[in-house]
């Protein structure tokens, strides 16, 4: 029996769902489990940050990724299903490097390099899953399908840190490593035997390569020259641009409150490290995923553009509220209440946000074009951590939330310029690009 992801709407919202809590699972398991297992074992904080560090690394560089994925594979087996094996091969075989260290609290170092190595690999799966996401959704389920990716990520991020790091308490390090390994190398089975297409080849037949090879090659550029060419066509369009802007801008809310407003919590309301630890590090994360979901649903139901326009406007609505109810700030409920629609609210933001640039993204160079959002998403995060000093001591607590909301709504103006269409209109769906040249621009650009 074969399986095909472009026939079967369950099969690819399955198999996508299933590769992201993959590429989460080893994000819990160093975030949390190997972090706790570490401190247990007396290993010094700074050596211990230091690892933790390396989980981040490949993630803020992944869009290094894009153009190679865009540009290479092996053609036979289908356009992105050849890098999703090679990634998730990669990160079960890297761990289980681990299970070889003699003395793990000695060898944090070499255990450092291993982690980094592992998150490289999860990170080529990331974008090669998303590119793969772009190639395959029809528009009316890129919504359901990235919230339902998103709290995937969630869920493989609990499975790590949660049920892995329980595992390493009461069976030891090892028997946890071989754990995450073999569910790992269960779920490779996914992309192993679910092919995009029909005509996709199982695995490699180097007989049949130059027979297959000019089918698939054709949607992809032939040069990396060709490639960026076409990147600059497709951001020369107006909406393209526009949503490059809101990557950068959307998140800088988000991330300057989660710095400030813990800060005045904790030092100015009298919350204790663990008390804030439990409404962010744990409350948090189901409201989260619970707005993913949600976010998804409606996205597909009334269109990402609309979506992302509503998540907006209700975060400035949230941000103006922590203002209003300035005088119950000494309300724990209330307090926790803000904070859990706030993080509810921000996952809904991103899921719609990816919905939208999914849409935006052109065949030809999906991975480079949805990681370049990606990318600049990181920038946005970035923003908000620089900026939370300055927005607090430049306008008060009261009035820095509603620097935020107002932040929050010109953003909607970003949003109603968007044409979701527009990409796809102009440049079509990128079926033949072997003939395009490097430096051709399209006829229309706004």
């Amino acid at each position: 029996m074969k399986f095909y992801l472009n026939q079967s709407r369950s099969l690819r919202l399955s198999a996508l769902c299933i590769l992201y809590a993959a590429q989460g699972m080893p994000d819990g398991f160093v975030r949390i489990a190997l972090k706790t297992y570490l401190i247990g074992q007396q290993v010094p904080t700074e050596a211990v940050g230091n690892l933790v560090a390396m989980v981040s690394w490949p993630w803020a560089m992944k869009w290094v990724w894009g153009p190679f994925i865009d540009r290479f594979g092996y053609a036979p087996m289908g356009r992105r299903r050849p890098w999703i094996l090679m990634a998730q091969t990669g990160m079960a075989l890297t761990l289980a490097t681990m299970l070889f260290l003699p003395e793990l609290t000695t060898g944090v170092r070499t255990l450092a390099l291993m982690v980094l190595l592992v998150n490289i690999f999860a990170s080529l799966q990331d974008v090669s899953v998303d590119a793969l996401a772009i190639d395959l959704l029809p528009a009316k389920e890129r919504g359901v399908a990235n919230g339902f990716m998103y709290g995937s990520n969630y869920a493989g991020s609990f499975l790590g840190g949660a049920v892995l790091g329980q595992c390493i308490l009461l069976y030891g390090f090892q028997t946890a490593v071989a754990t995450q390994v073999s569910i790992l190398l269960a779920i490779a089975a996914v992309p192993l035997f679910c092919r995009e297409r029909p005509g996709d080849l199982l695995l490699p037949r180097l007989r049949r390569r130059r027979a297959k090879s000019s089918r698939a090659t054709a949607d992809r550029p032939s040069s990396l020259r060709q490639l960026f060419g076409l990147l600059i066509k497709a951001f020369s369009l107006r909406s393209s641009r526009l949503a490059a802007v809101l990557a950068m801008l959307s998140l800088v809310t988000v991330n300057s409150h989660l710095i400030f407003w813990p800060a005045h919590v904790q030092r100015q309301l009298g919350w204790s490290d663990v008390e804030w630890l439990h409404l962010e590090g744990r409350l948090s994360v189901w409201f989260g995923l619970a707005g993913s979901l949600a976010g998804g649903f409606l996205a597909s139901a009334i269109g990402a553009k609309r979506a992302v326009a509503i998540s907006l406007v209700s975060l400035a609505a949230c941000w103006f509220t922590y203002s209003i109810a300035e005088g119950y700030w000494t309300n724990r409920t209330v307090i926790s209440m803000l904070f859990l629609t706030e993080s509810a609210l921000a996952a809904f933001l991103q899921v719609s946000m990816f919905a939208l640039f999914m849409g935006l993204c052109w065949s030809p160079i999906a991975a480079t074009q949805f990681t370049s959002y990606m990318a600049l998403l990181n920038v946005s995060n970035g923003l908000g951590a620089k900026l939370a000093g300055p927005i607090e001591s430049s306008f008060g607590m009261g009035n820095a939330h509603i620097a935020l909301g107002c932040l929050q709504l010109a953003l909607v103006g970003i949003v109603m310029a968007i044409d979701p269409n527009q990409v796809r209109r102009v440049l079509g769906e990128g079926e033949d690009v072997s003939e395009v040249p490097a430096n051709s621009t399209p006829h229309t650009v706004e």
